[in-house]
């Protein structure tokens, strides 16, 4: 059901859901600070010193990865930064002048 808690003990028995009112299920989980979403497995992220709540790495994503200088892409991966700027590949860095940036460099193993 929906809503519903269930409740372990030590010995491992539990005890039946059952449902809760508005009140109590408020009382569990934390709201996400992107889409309010209230989840009992909500994470927290702390970031610049500020502790950020979420429901998902969908959400956390969208609020706090930094945004492409030239394209405007959310950069999850490493990204490249010149100047102050950030920016998602070197193609961006490069259409907004910057030079001297390299995707890969050294060997891979």
């Amino acid at each position: 059901m929906p809503g519903d808690i269930a409740i372990g003990s030590a010995d491992g028995s539990t005890v039946q859901p059952q449902p809760l009112g508005t009140a109590a299920r408020e009382a569990h989980g934390e709201v996400c600070e992107h889409c309010g979403n209230r989840y009992d497995k909500a994470f927290a992220v702390l970031m610049d010193g500020r502790r950020h709540v979420f429901d998902s790495f969908e959400c956390a994503i969208h609020m706090l990865a930094p945004r492409c200088a030239h394209c405007q892409c959310a950069i999850i991966g490493h990204g490249a930064e010149s100047r102050g700027k950030y920016f998602c590949c070197v193609h961006c860095a490069e259409s907004m002048g910057v030079e001297g940036l390299a995707d890969r460099t050294g060997p891979h193993v």
